[in-house]
């Protein structure tokens, strides 16, 4: 009988060898999902940005994804490329924050990211990105909070922010002395 149990025992490590190379892979795919609803979700904001930018500037774009260069029902030549500005060669764009590390404070954001990064750091605790925006005088409305929203997932992926179910707070290291960023210290009472 001793060899029934050895090879019974055998074939349960085997098994659980099995179930945990499973588990792990699991884990790696939904980490993966994770960061790739991320990156959907950063192109669907930009694009939705783009869209917006580019209505207020009265070009009518084209809503199939299989025509991205369609604009004004044609093809996009040199002329209308000079009226829609890159971003980043308009006026006034705040260029992205870089990564967050050891020694960079809030002096390196530019425009509304820093804008954004004080108001999260000046809050107390969580703060969602539609009181952000109102905080920053944008309003409620739909675009101006896709806007924040944009801008603040831009941070927490630079590290600036952390992102909690949809809620920001200061990242540890960039936040640093709270006084030094500009906050005011609140007491508790």
């Amino acid at each position: 009988m001793p060899s029934v149990i050895a090879m019974m025992e055998r074939r349960e490590a085997r098994a659980r060898e099995g179930v945990d190379g499973a588990e792990a892979r699991l884990r790696a795919a939904e980490e993966q999902a994770v960061e790739a609803r991320q990156r959907w979700e950063f192109a669907r904001i930009g694009r939705e940005e783009l869209m917006d930018e580019l209505a207020a500037a009265g070009a009518h774009v084209s809503q199939t994804p299989a025509d991205p260069g369609v604009v004004d029902g044609g093809p996009q030549t040199t002329d209308s490329e000079t009226e829609v500005l890159s971003r980043r060669a308009r006026e006034g764009y705040d260029e992205r924050p870089s990564q967050w590390h050891e020694g960079l404070d809030r002096q390196a954001l530019c425009g509304m990211y820093r804008q954004i990064f004080e108001t999260v750091v000046a809050a107390d605790g969580l703060v969602d990105v539609a009181t952000i925006a109102d905080a920053l005088g944008q309003g409620r409305e739909k675009l101006a909070v896709e806007r924040v929203r944009h801008r603040a997932y831009a941070l927490h992926a630079k590290g600036w922010l952390k992102r909690e179910k949809g809620l920001f707070r200061p990242a540890a290291g960039p936040a640093g002395d709270r006084a030094s960023a500009g906050a005011p210290r609140r007491s508790g009472g």
